[in-house]
Parts: structure tokens; C-alpha cells; sequence
């Protein structure tokens, strides 16, 4: 999609030519097995979207571009070339959203044609603009197909490509499903499809972000949470999309990582990733997603956190240990612990390469997008249609009435129950995390600040009082403790959690 190069300073953003592409990365080798696909047989070969590319993208030294989230290219193809600026969209996602601006150039950059992008402002700074230079490349083999799926018009395109930057290297192949015409869920329709005949992985990572990964020294540091911003006019549909492509794309984003370093720091943000997106589901469920096919995402998604389990109770563990600078287990021990945590992730990574985990994630993205609970039935449209923040408000109250009635008796419950009350907490606190944009008075932002401390602090507390309970398979590799600094350790707890509790039951609710 393109724009004109002579796009006027007053138009507005919004109304750029969009892209809206699906990534999916391909096993090596796997390329022949997808081609030979029915659905790419009888699809339309696009010549002159094939053939060798070679793109060479430019930013400053310190990345200024990239910060904000703007990219800057220029492609070459059978002797043309053809500048690129692409911009993010508003809601980052498993489906890129992006602004484009395509310019014929004569091989070298013209910013000129930056007018009325994104890029315009970043250039308006001489030194900025001077120290624009050439960052990466990436060569690519391009097999482009025009298919018809879904209702939809996609173009697809197979890629096998190598990014270079500095003095490294990075081969990949990757399809890019781009729509061209019909709805976005077409995307991912066709991607599980497409999945039959090869392993497909989704992916969020643009070519540029490959490139720029081979810039970056050091570990790569995990993808946390973004915030959430929601339209104050939101709907519930649509805030819960917002939401759920948000909690998705920084599971994706991290499973990336822990498949690539096996960094305890990329698993737990995988995992608060999904868990997040398991307490929107949860926040949403009586309302929104009462059909069968939001039943049995639920299910997968628990099915995909327990696959996680094993492996960040070892990470957690082992961090536990070395804290204790004056009880560590003995070598042997500690070598014990090791093994058991290089199985497990051993397993967890066979389990992240299975076809069943690729196609959880495509069913939950196409889910999200285009599930049966977007479409018109009985009592759906209402659910839909209803203001996010009349629905947060309500949602909210009765959470919280819920978790006040539990703390009243913290210390007469069960382990169990307390465990429930962790959940509930946790789940509140996510929300008050998803919808907190709707909420945007003086007031209102200070109230939900102390809110959001008291309830991360009482999840705190009542998982190490969990944690004492369980016990577990590990605990033997524990120092001993007596019976009585045990009790002590759990009183303590238990103190500081109905202190918690009492704060919090007399805390303004931020959202009325």
C-alpha cells in the first residue's frame, strides 16, 4: 500500500494508508512442504512481487527512529528502488498495524517525502537529520502469491532472508500474509491453514526488528507489559481486543526469547504475558465470552500455562537458593537442581516446537480477531456495544465485594481458600491495570495508584504464604527449618496480610 509522495503537512495520521500483516516465522528446510499447500497452489504467483530484494535500512547511531517506532528503507528489486517509511500503529499487536509511505528514489534517501508522515517531525531537528545513515541490511528471496480465502484478498509472501548488521548475521524464512482486502481475522484463518503443511510460528518481529537485534550488545532484555490504552468512548468489544492483543503479543514476544537464550528474566514475562491474558478472559467471561469456542480457548490456555510451570518453579527456586548466602546446599545438591532445570527446559522447548502449542497461539490469535464472540447472537450485541467503563466499574465492584468478604475471615480459611484470594487479587489487579486509560481524573489516578500498590502487595504476601503451605517436590534441598520459625514466618505473613487487607477494604474505589 502506498501514498503519494506529495501528501499535504495537514493531513492527519489517521488517515495514512494502512498495512495490516500477519508475520509467521518457518522452520528451516520447511519452505518446499508450505508451497505444495492446495491453497498456494491455486493462488495467483505475483512476478513482480518476486525475485531477489535487497534492502537497506537507515536510522541514527543512538536508533532515534526505532524509539519511535518508525522504520526507514530502501528497497531495491531489477535495477528500481523504492523508499519505504513505516510508522506503528496505535495499538501494538500480534497483527501489524502500520502506516506506509512508499516513494520511487533514485537509490539515495529523500526525505522530502517524509512530509505528512510520522518521520516529519523526528527530521524537523537538523542533527538528527543529518545523522540519518545506513543501519543494516537484509537480502531477501521472495515467492509472492495473491490468495483468496475467507471472503478476504491476501498477499501472501514466502520469504527466505539473511539480516546483517555490524559483523553479525541472521538467516531466517518467514510468510507474510498481508490484507488487501476483507477482515483482518481472514489473516489467521489462513495461517492455521497454511500451518497444516509446515510448522508456522507467529511472530511480532518485522525484518528491521531483526536487524536491529544484531545491533544491540549484551543480553536482549524482555518484553514487559505495555500499557493499555483504550478509547475513552471504548466498547466492551473493543476494549477487550485492545487488551487481549496486548497480553498476547508480550507472550509471543518472550517465547521468542526463551526459545532463543533460556533466560528465567524471558520465561517469567512469557508468562505474566499469558496469565494476563487468562485474567482479561476471566474478567470478560459472563459478559462477552459465553460461546463454546471461548470455552475452549480457556482450556488451551490453561493447557499452555501448565507447560510453563516446571521450569519457572525451577528458576524460581534456584534464585531462592542463592539468596541464602549461609544455607546453600551442598555441591552435589546444587548440581541435582541444575539438572532438573536443564530437563525441564529441555521439555518445555520440545513442547514450544510441538505443532499443538503453534496452533494455540494461531487459534487464539484468530480467536481474538474474529471468534464467534465478535459475531451478532442472542444477547451479544448489548454485551458488545456496552461502554468498557461502565462495564469495568460494575465488574470492579463486584470483584472487590467479593474479596472483602474473604478477608474479613483471612485466618479462619484453609491454604486453599487463601489460594483463591490470591487469584481473585491478581485478577483485579490486572484490571485495574487494563482499564486504568478510562479513568484519567486527579482523583481518580490517585486513588487507583494506591489501589494497584495495596493489591500487589497482598499477592506478594499471600504467595509466600502459599509457598509455605505447598511445600513441594523441591523442598528437600531446603535448609531445615523448625517447626516453630516456620509458624513464626507464617504469623508474620498473616499480619501483614490482614494489615493489607484493612487498607485496602477502606480504600476508595477509584472507579466510581
Amino acid at each position: 500500500m502506498s501514498a503519494s509522495k506529495g501528501r499535504s503537512k495537514q493531513d492527519p495520521i489517521s488517515d495514512a494508508p494502512r498495512e495490516i500483516e500477519l508475520k509467521l516465522e518457518l522452520a528451516s528446510g520447511a519452505a518446499e512442504d508450505l508451497l505444495a499447500h492446495p491453497l498456494l497452489n491455486e493462488a495467483r504467483p505475483l512476478s513482480k512481487q518476486s525475485g531477489q530484494l535487497h534492502a537497506t535500512y537507515f536510522d541514527t547511531d543512538d536508533q532515534a527512529l526505532h524509539r519511535e517506532g518508525i522504520s526507514l528503507r530502501i528497497r531495491r528489486r531489477k535495477g528500481k528502488a523504492i523508499q519505504t517509511i513505516k510508522a506503528e500503529g496505535p495499538h501494538k499487536g500480534i497483527a501489524m498495524d502500520r502506516g506506509e509511505w512508499e516513494t520511487p528514489v533514485d537509490g539515495k534517501l529523500d526525505l522530502s517525502a517524509a512530509a505528512g508522515t510520522p518521520l516529519e517531525k523526528l527530521i524537523a531537528d537538523e542533527a538528527l537529520r543529518t545523522g540519518i545513515k545506513p543501519a543494516f541490511t537484509v537480502e531477501t528471496d521472495r515467492k509472492a502469491f495473491e490468495a483468496k480465502f475467507d471472503g478476504a484478498v491476501i498477499e501472501v509472501a514466502l520469504d527466505r532472508a539473511k539480516a546483517s548488521g555490524g559483523d553479525k548475521t541472521a538467516s531466517f524464512s518467514e510468510i507474510e500474509l498481508e490484507l488487501r482486502q476483507g477482515h483482518a481475522g481472514a489473516l489467521f484463518a489462513l495461517a492455521r491453514r497454511l500451518g497444516e503443511a509446515a510448522p508456522l510460528r507467529l511472530s511480532t518481529a518485522a525484518k528491521s526488528e531483526r536487524g536491529y537485534r544484531l545491533l544491540e550488545e549484551g543480553t536482549v532484555r524482555p518484553f514487559r507489559s505495555e500499557k493499555i490504552k483504550l478509547a475513552k468512548d471504548a466498547t466492551c468489544a473493543q476494549a477487550f481486543q485492545v487488551i487481549a492483543r496486548s497480553c498476547l503479543a508480550q507472550m509471543v514476544q518472550n517465547e521468542a526469547l526463551v526459545r532463543l537464550t533460556q533466560e528465567p528474566a524471558a520465561l517469567h514475562q512469557m508468562r505474566v504475558g499469558l496469565r494476563r491474558l487468562r485474567a482479561a478472559i476471566s474478567l470478560f467471561r459472563t459478559q462477552l465470552l459465553t460461546d463454546p469456542e471461548s470455552a475452549e480457548i480457556r482450556d488451551n490456555l490453561r493447557w499452555a500455562g501448565q507447560t510453563l510451570g516446571a521450569a519457572r518453579d525451577l528458576d524460581v527456586f534456584i534464585g531462592r537458593l542463592r539468596s541464602m548466602d549461609d544455607a546453600m546446599p551442598d555441591p552435589s545438591q546444587m548440581e541435582e537442581i541444575e539438572r532438573r532445570r536443564t530437563e525441564a527446559y529441555r521439555d518445555l522447548l520440545e513442547t514450544l516446537e510441538s505443532h499443538r502449542f503453534m496452533d494455540v497461539i494461531l487459534q487464539t490469535a484468530a480467536w481474538i480477531e474474529a471468534g464467534a464472540w465478535t459475531t451478532s447472537g442472542k444477547g451479544r450485541k448489548s454485551a458488545q456495544e456496552r461502554p468498557a467503563r461502565d462495564f469495568a466499574s460494575a465488574e470492579f465492584s463486584r470483584r472487590f465485594k467479593r474479596i472483602r468478604k474473604l478477608a474479613k475471615h483471612l485466618r479462619d480459611i484453609g491454604d486453599e481458600e487463601r489460594h483463591e484470594l490470591r487469584i481473585r487479587i491478581k485478577k483485579l489487579r490486572y484490571g485495574t491495570e487494563f482499564f486504568g486509560s478510562l479513568f484519567t481524573s486527579g482523583k481518580a489516578q490517585k486513588r487507583r495508584k494506591t489501589f494497584s500498590s495495596l493489591l500487589e502487595e497482598l499477592q506478594e504476601n499471600l504467595g509466600d504464604l502459599n509457598d509455605l503451605a505447598v511445600g513441594g517436590s523441591l523442598a528437600m534441598y531446603l535448609p531445615e527449618v523448625s517447626p516453630k520459625r516456620l509458624e513464626r514466618q507464617r504469623k508474620k505473613l498473616l499480619d501483614k496480610s490482614e494489615a493489607s487487607l484493612s487498607a485496602l477494604s477502606k480504600a476508595d474505589p477509584f472507579w466510581l
